[in-house]
């Protein structure tokens, strides 16, 4: 293990980022059209920003409408920054001397803020941990190579070690599994067994898949990891959620999935967005306004979701583990 004498360690934290105030809504649509791993428009490279710049101006004021809702921004930043310090504080504890940064992929700070920053505090050997449990080449395929990109392009003398996944880690599941135990335990007692689950996951576009992306089957096996470490037999369903474009996403969708349980005569549904580790506009908006509407108009009398981390209990012992085994 290392330990306090031996290079300095930088934790890079990379997360999507979102705005945080009304006027960034249409930045960050612009910054998530520019990004070829994410969407890729057909033609030369000026394609992506000139399509998002449109797609910003046509989006913009229903998105704007959404943050609205929640309060006027998204608070993924101030959330991140809590996980960073919870990951980074326990990895002291635990005898490694360990630095910070959080590298947003498509709002402040973004990832040149996040080396400058580990440089500046004389970090060695930095890790990327993505705050995306399960990988795909759109979130933390993304993530890693700008942030090679950017190490390059500064000349750094960075070491650089990345975890790509995270989806199968006993921490997780434990900690995921607490999570929907904590949920169900709110239901009535002679409800829990055979309860509906509808596990939302964030979608993905069709072609993403079929060039090999392992998103779907890291899904897949996380739920299948969490419904074992539950003390209750479950009606266990999958969907996705947070669909936008023209393209092909993989489903099934979670408002579909809804409707399936609300067609075989379901009154209660609680829905786990398993693909979150903290609140922003796909678990504040979608699931607990959208998703909570339709399951309202399908005749669901009883709708709830799980937490996400956020920086709860057992988040930085979680994300310490994680990074430990990692090294």
């Amino acid at each position: 293990m290392a330990s306090a004498d031996g290079p300095r360690l930088g934790i890079v934290l990379a997360q999507m980022g979102g705005p945080g105030e009304l006027d960034e809504v249409e930045p960050f649509i612009r910054a998530i059209f520019a990004d070829p791993d994410l969407i890729n428009v057909p033609g030369p490279a000026w394609t992506n920003t000139a399509v998002g710049a449109i797609v910003a101006k046509v989006r913009g004021p229903k998105v704007r409408a959404a943050y609205e809702r929640i309060g006027g921004g998204s608070p993924i930043l101030d959330i991140t920054l809590e996980q960073a310090q919870a990951v980074t504080s326990e990895l002291r504890n635990r005898g490694h001397d360990a630095v910070y940064a959080v590298a947003m992929r498509y709002s402040q700070p973004d990832t040149c803020d996040a080396v400058a920053h580990l440089v500046r505090q004389g970090a060695q050997r930095v890790v990327m941990l993505p705050l995306y449990p399960h990988y795909s080449f759109a979130t933390t395929g993304s993530s890693e190579a700008e942030l090679r990109r950017v190490i390059e392009a500064e000349g750094s003398a960075l070491s650089l070690q990345v975890i790509r996944s995270w989806h199968d880690h006993r921490s997780y599941l434990d900690l995921q599994a607490r999570l929907v135990t904590e949920m169900l335990d709110g239901l009535p007692t002679a409800d829990r067994d055979g309860a509906a689950v509808v596990f939302s996951a964030h979608g993905l576009p069709q072609k993403l898949v079929d060039r090999g992306d392992p998103y779907p089957d890291e899904i897949a096996a996380s739920m299948a990891g969490i419904i074992e470490r539950l003390p209750y037999r479950i009606d266990a369903r999958l969907g996705y959620q947070s669909r936008t474009g023209p393209v092909k996403w993989i489903g099934p969708d979670t408002i579909d999935v809804l409707g399936e349980l609300a067609a075989e005569g379901r009154k209660s549904v609680s829905l786990v967005p398993l693909s979150f580790v903290s609140d922003h506009i796909e678990t504040l908006y979608e699931a607990d306004i959208l998703l909570a509407e339709a399951a309202s108009d399908l005749g669901i009398r009883d709708y709830r979701r799980s937490e996400v981390f956020n920086a709860g209990a057992g988040v930085g012992e979680m994300l310490a583990d994680i990074v430990e085994e990692a090294l």
